[in-house]
């Protein structure tokens, strides 16, 4: 029998606020998708990259992992999550066409967002956080006084 999923969530979880990247990553499917947190859909290593460059801005990031519960449906997990940190350092998002906003020592705390985890085979195969105002990617940069552009392909496909 294999990992309870809570588990999983929550090993995944305190995994990536402890900066432990390569247990997290022993933990995340090669095919994992997160959803919901940024403005298009990350893969796995884009959402560790993206994890990375948060907490080595924001040194005390905190997920506030809450009401964590596996549901009925297989393999999903709820939760609700409250991120927190305090911007000490730069933030250097390439991704999302972001290479540096300096350090500002805002302490950001986004609103709780529920979050829906897919587990199988004892590894996060999709995190889908729900998309809230003034929360996600869009919330946090907000409150460090920037935006994130629209990136190239965007401008010339406003369909995407």
């Amino acid at each position: 029998m294999g990992t309870n999923r809570v588990e999983i969530v929550k090993t995944v979880i305190a995994a990536l606020q402890g900066g432990e990247f390569e247990v997290a990553a022993e933990k995340i499917d090669d095919g994992f998708t997160m959803t919901g947190f940024a403005p298009r859909s990350l893969n796995r290593a884009q959402f560790l990259s993206l994890s990375y460059a948060l907490l080595v801005a924001m040194p005390d990031l905190s997920y506030n992992l809450d009401n964590v519960a596996r549901t009925e449906a297989q393999n999903t997990v709820r939760a609700s999550i409250t991120l927190m940190g305090t911007h000490t350092n730069d933030l250097s998002l390439p991704l999302f066409g972001l290479e540096n906003i300096p350090a500002t020592s805002v302490s950001v705390v986004l609103p709780q967002t529920n979050l829906t985890c897919h587990v199988e085979h004892d590894r996060l195969t999709r995190l889908e956080f729900e998309n809230i105002t003034g929360g996600g990617l869009a919330g946090l940069l907000q409150q460090l006084g920037s935006e994130i552009p629209l990136l190239s392909e965007e401008l010339n496909n406003p369909n995407m």
